[in-house]
């Protein structure tokens, strides 16, 4: 996940700066942050139930499923992206059509 992540995380930040209007680039970085600052808070309270359950301290592991299921996880985030591309772009273009009228 953290290979993915070095490797996703540069473009989204590329992308949104060149989607930005003039003089709000940092604005938008620091929203297009706010996803992976949630995410940081949400995980941690998933993976200690996640540990609770398929790795106890006493009883039997099932690691395995741990695992198929963060792995999972790591895949929504693509699928979703893939799905809404026509929905992200639509919204891009008409931003970029809304800039130019003011202009």
């Amino acid at each position: 996940m953290s290979i993915g992540e070095a490797m996703w995380q540069p473009r989204f930040l590329q992308w949104v700066a060149e989607i930005a209007p003039e003089g709000k680039t940092g604005a938008y970085m620091g929203i297009a942050q706010l996803p992976w600052f949630m995410t940081k808070f949400i995980t941690a309270s998933y993976s200690g139930w996640f540990l609770q359950r398929y790795c106890p301290a006493d009883g039997t592991m099932n690691t395995q499923t741990l695992w198929l299921i963060y792995a999972l996880i790591a895949m929504i985030t693509p699928v979703v992206l893939v799905v809404a591309k026509g929905w992200i772009g639509a919204s891009v273009q008409g931003s970029d059509m809304s800039s130019k009228k003011t202009a």
